[in-house]
């Protein structure tokens, strides 16, 4: 039996093709530092929910605190697919025992922290993922860090412990 803690990462941090254009962010010194303390569930939410691979270029526009996932060329609104998909993948990361989440930093599905475009000129504001926001909704105790952050020894020994602390009802709110 594995007795060693889940967590999700972007398959195109893990090396899988899975990005837009058909490539991967592969981070080989993240994911050898990881593996050895940690079961790594690889998951896409672009691909998963039917997007294809490769497919449009997309980003978050409208308003930040409720941002829209529009295809950049042809102009398709695909929030509610992703949102839809999102919610259903919530309970099967429940299921799997998933403590954590590492994703690509600016992706419009999976980052932490990313532009959003179309309010007007000025500062561009920033928004989660429409995935990474699901996850910080259904799982506010639960750590979530990007592969930028994690280049830094310190900042990742912090998402590591962050893991392993001990919280009551954890899994309860997991589920």
């Amino acid at each position: 039996m594995d007795s060693k803690i889940t967590i999700g990462i972007s398959a195109c941090l893990f090396g899988q093709n899975t990005r837009y254009d058909g490539g991967n962010r592969h981070e080989p010194l993240l994911i050898a530092a990881l593996s050895q303390i940690v079961t790594l569930v690889p998951l896409c939410p672009e691909a998963e929910c039917g997007l294809g691979i490769p497919r449009e270029p997309m980003r978050l526009e409208g308003n930040p605190k409720n941002p829209r996932l529009m295809t950049i060329t042809t102009r398709c609104d695909l929030s509610e697919r992703l949102q839809i998909w999102s919610a259903l993948q919530m309970d099967v990361l429940a299921r799997k025992g998933v403590s954590g989440l590492i994703l690509k930093a600016r992706s419009p599905s999976c980052g932490r922290q990313v532009a959003v475009h179309g309010i007007g000129e000025g500062e561009t504001p920033h928004s989660p993922g429409l995935f990474a926001r699901a996850w910080q909704e259904r799982f506010p105790d639960l750590p979530i860090a990007d592969e930028e952050e994690l280049r830094d020894p310190g900042r990742l020994e912090n998402f590591l412990k962050h893991l392993t602390e001990e919280k009551p009802n954890r899994q309860e709110k997991q589920r």
